[in-house]
């Protein structure tokens, strides 16, 4: 590829840094550049445990990237330089949350690889979701005891009673798994018995499938802005309700390439979680990633394949690496970059004409405020149907 056809393909706003060749105009234009970003940035990086580390981390890698760039010259192009910028701030926070944590991680995988090597054990899936227990158990439904009830609520106050005289910390995993099992009585949902046993070796739980935390936090606190008014956070749940329930509806390939790199408005594919709109559960079954598209991805992810068992395990562990570059989504899909560029474009567009009609339809149906406008419309206005498919180029 020329230089003149990366050009063409680049964010105007980042031509007057490429183009230079003055050192110090250059730097005029970077620090230009990082202003420009620096409220993206920042909202993104609110959400880290330590924002203002998570704030220089992002700038750094950006400012690393566009003078990689202007010195290289290499054919690569940034086609909507605030996407980009979305995009490496998202990765710096779901990074630090994965570094904090390695021993969830390790803890995770050790009871994985148990259940699956102690042939006393035994893991099946039910409806989609993952059950483990003993295995004369192996195809029975998930059970649900006041034992299991109360081991949930807390399950150090049955150390004495699961493994007598002995520390489940220090204790083995399938030794801990079985007392479990033969305590209970029946078959254990995969994510509650990951749980009980973080909690029992007092290993922090940050599984974002299980419910109301994550990496320890209320989901409150990691709202865009936490000074929201509940009239307004109310009027965009239903905005994103309405907008969810659209996206549900495009075809498959759209689906994919539009939310797996979402960067619409001002924020990423958590606010629809976030906003208790759907659950991650639900989008990972709304993207209907097929096993042969895993497969595809774990080698640009990093991630080893034989640790994960069921659908919702494999599309949690591809959540923490969202939202993925266009390159990354064409080798899950086994297309071609522009042609990934090209589904996510045309599902912007379509995602654009039913958001105008459904606006029209409740102009036409509801009730008009005493200014004339329902709420919701006007609060809607802030991510504009025609910006729902913004950053449809990103050189990530």
């Amino acid at each position: 590829m020329t230089v003149n056809d990366s050009e063409a393909r680049t964010d105007p706003f980042l031509l007057p840094f490429l183009r230079t060749a003055d050192e110090q105009e250059a730097r005029q234009h970077l620090d230009e550049l990082i202003a420009h970003a620096a409220p993206g940035i920042a909202t993104i990086t609110r959400s880290s445990r330590t924002p203002d580390d998570a704030f220089q981390e992002t700038t750094y890698r950006v400012v690393k990237h566009l003078r990689q760039l202007r010195d290289y010259r290499n054919g690569n192009a940034i086609g909507n330089y605030l996407h980009y910028v979305q995009v490496v701030a998202s990765r710096v926070v779901k990074s630090q949350v994965r570094m904090e944590h390695p021993n969830h991680r390790s803890a995770v995988d050790a009871l994985r690889h148990g259940l699956k090597r102690d042939p006393a054990l035994a893991v099946w899936e039910s409806e989609g979701v993952k059950l483990c227990g003993l295995a004369p158990w192996r195809d029975l439904p998930a059970g649900r005891s006041e034992r299991l009830t109360r081991l949930l609520d807390d399950p150090r106050d049955f150390v004495d009673v699961l493994l007598p005289g002995c520390d489940p910390i220090y204790s083995n995993h399938v030794d801990l798994v079985r007392a479990i099992f033969e305590w209970v009585g029946h078959p254990v949902r995969f994510d509650e018995l990951t749980k009980i046993v973080c909690r029992l070796k007092q290993v922090q739980d940050l599984s974002p499938l299980a419910g109301g935390e994550v990496a320890g936090r209320a989901l409150s606190e990691w709202l865009p802005d936490s000074r929201r008014q509940p009239d307004e956070e109310a009027i965009w749940r239903e905005f994103l309700e309405t907008l969810w329930a659209e996206i549900e509806r495009l075809p498959r390939l759209h689906r994919l390439a539009y939310l797996l790199n979402f960067t619409a408005g001002d924020g990423q594919l958590e606010l629809f979680w976030l906003y208790g709109t759907v659950s991650i559960r639900r989008i990972g079954e709304v993207l209907q990633i097929a096993e042969e598209e895993f497969a595809r991805a774990w080698p640009v992810l990093g991630v080893n394949l034989e640790v994960y068992a069921g659908y919702d395990e494999k599309f949690a562990a591809l959540w923490q690496y969202l939202p993925l570059a266009d390159s990354g989504i064409a080798q899950l899909l086994g297309m071609d970059r522009q042609k990934i560029i090209n589904l996510r474009r045309a599902a912007g567009d379509r995602l654009s004409r039913l958001m105008v009609r459904s606006e029209s339809a409740y102009l036409t149906s509801s009730t008009r405020t005493s200014i004339g406008r329902p709420p919701f419309i006007r609060d809607a206005r802030r991510l504009p149907p025609t910006n729902v498919g913004a950053g449809t180029t990103s050189g990530t």
